[in-house]
């Protein structure tokens, strides 16, 4: 297992702890805005190095590092980078809580980071999860009326959707006994249009990924959570 391949989204986890931890022993917060770039930087310096190898997996094949991936990554890194930049005056209107705010912006980028080099069904679960739990937490961080509502409504129908989702993997699984998107792909290829079109299970699940992923990107129709969530978030 090729660990240095990991290293951007380890180190960018690290950096997420390191400024909870700071942030229960230091006074003076704008340290936790150095830390939390420092973090985005030096995770995006161990992806540039990777540029322009060879395609490779790790994990057994859970996730693939190409320039693909690496590319989305070196661009979730930027827009976060920027995303704490621009929040660094509002941030500090918070008396409490400021580590955990950057910390959770880093993770909400981590797992995006594992979205775009994922391959496999599993891993894209958990990785979306990462970036909506975290994202959850940030829509109602003000606490106030709004934010707390916001954020009730965006974890209830997103608890629906990552449940319709479970099912509709489990459902593509059950029918092709793979997860991973590759061998999905072939097991699917090799089956005539006859027996694709008799295997209700097999539409119904990839019916469901649809409805799932729909709703974690605000695609019509499954955007009705967008107006009320951005409304209450923390802007």
């Amino acid at each position: 297992m090729n660990l240095e391949l990991f290293i951007p989204e380890l180190s960018l986890a690290g950096f997420a702890l390191a400024v909870v931890l700071l942030d229960l022993f230091i006074s003076r917060k704008g340290v936790l805005v150095v830390v939390s770039l420092v973090g985005l930087v030096v995770s995006a310096g161990a992806t540039l190095i990777m540029w322009g190898g060879s395609s490779q997996a790790i994990f057994n094949n859970m996730l693939a590092v190409d320039n693909f991936a690496l590319f989305f990554k070196l661009l979730f890194l930027g827009i976060a980078a920027l995303v704490i930049l621009t929040s660094v005056d509002y941030a500090s209107k918070f008396a409490r809580f400021q580590g955990e705010y950057y910390a959770l912006i880093l993770l909400s980028t981590l797992g995006m980071m594992l979205m775009a080099a994922t391959t496999e069904l599993i891993s894209i679960y958990i990785a979306l999860e990462l970036t909506s739990i975290s994202l959850y937490i940030l829509v109602g961080f003000l606490k106030d009326r709004k934010s707390s509502e916001a954020s009730l409504k965006y974890l209830l129908l997103g608890a629906v959707a990552s449940a319709v989702l479970l099912y509709g993997m489990a459902l593509v699984f059950g029918f092709t006994g793979q997860t991973q998107l590759g061998e999905i792909a072939r097991v699917i290829q090799a089956m005539s249009p006859q027996v694709l079109l008799a295997s209700p299970a097999l539409t119904l699940g990839i019916v469901l990924l649809i409805a799932g992923f729909g709703f974690k990107i605000a695609a019509v129709p499954f955007h009705m959570w967008v107006p009320d969530v951005y409304e209450g978030a923390p802007t």
